[in-house]
């Protein structure tokens, strides 16, 4: 593996270590108000940096260039997290997962940055690197094909399907079929279709069995159960199918071990 990527690798797994499991709750809660917090922050990250450059890439850490690198990704860093969270504080931003990802997708870029940076590598070979080969592309849209297809499209047919029934069903409100169902039945058909994919059937049982656990008392009600598993095995059937193409186009065969 050539050192950019590996470099980048490196500070990708120190930079979720120290902004997810290794974040102590008061620093999330006052890194946005107080120095200190901030401080601490800053500390955790650059311990987790040099750790992980030193054992994965290599990169010296004595070196003048390196250490302002890292010095400067984590001034970057930690000014966005701040600025963020007086944005939200502030209500001009939202605090939700839209928010979330694009100040995710903000980190990624400037650790890819600083991996260019720490490696000397050019914006060329960055761009050869994140090229994808034509199969690649490929596979890439039949498998976005047939997950947009079965979620999103599998999810309108099934509610034409059983309109009828939900007319006479009356175990939740409207606001809640719209949106925990239709939630539900997103990642119920993702996850069935991922499991087929990767030739793991076994795994569609206990989706299945989760949801029925969750939705158990009410199945005392026999229109509500009857619509569940309607519902249910259409969400199933249309996902099974979809996985199986998905499997056929990635792999020339279907194998459900």
């Amino acid at each position: 593996m050539q050192p950019m990527p590996i470099t980048f690798m490196a500070l990708l797994l120190a930079y979720l270590l120290g902004d997810f499991p290794l974040q102590p709750g008061w620093i999330i809660r006052n890194k946005g108000k107080n120095l200190w917090p901030l401080i601490c922050h800053g500390i955790t990250h650059y311990i987790l940096a040099w750790t992980c450059l030193l054992i994965f890439a290599q990169i010296p850490y004595l070196s003048i260039y390196g250490q302002t690198t890292i010095i400067g990704y984590l001034f970057v860093h930690l000014m966005a997290g701040r600025i963020k969270q007086m944005l939200i504080a502030r209500k001009v931003l939202p605090d939700n997962w839209m928010t979330f990802l694009f100040d995710q997708s903000l980190q990624v870029i400037v650790l890819a940055a600083a991996a260019v940076i720490l490696t000397g590598s050019s914006v060329t070979e960055l761009i050869h690197i994140t090229q994808l080969s034509m199969t690649t592309k490929t596979h890439l849209l039949e498998a976005g094909i047939i997950y947009v297809a079965v979620i999103f499209g599998g999810g309108y047919l099934i509610r034409y399907l059983t309109r009828s029934l939900a007319k006479a069903t009356v175990a939740e409100g409207p606001a809640q079929l719209q949106n925990a169902g239709l939630y539900v039945g997103w990642i119920e058909r993702f996850l069935i279709i991922t499991a087929i994919a990767i030739q793991s059937p076994a795994l569609v049982g206990l989706i299945l069995t989760g949801k029925s656990i969750a939705r158990f008392p009410e199945f005392k009600e026999a229109r509500f159960a009857e619509y569940f598993l309607i519902g249910t095995l259409l969400s199933i059937s249309l996902s099974v199918v979809g996985g199986i193409v998905l499997l056929q186009l990635l792999y020339g065969a279907v194998s459900l071990k």
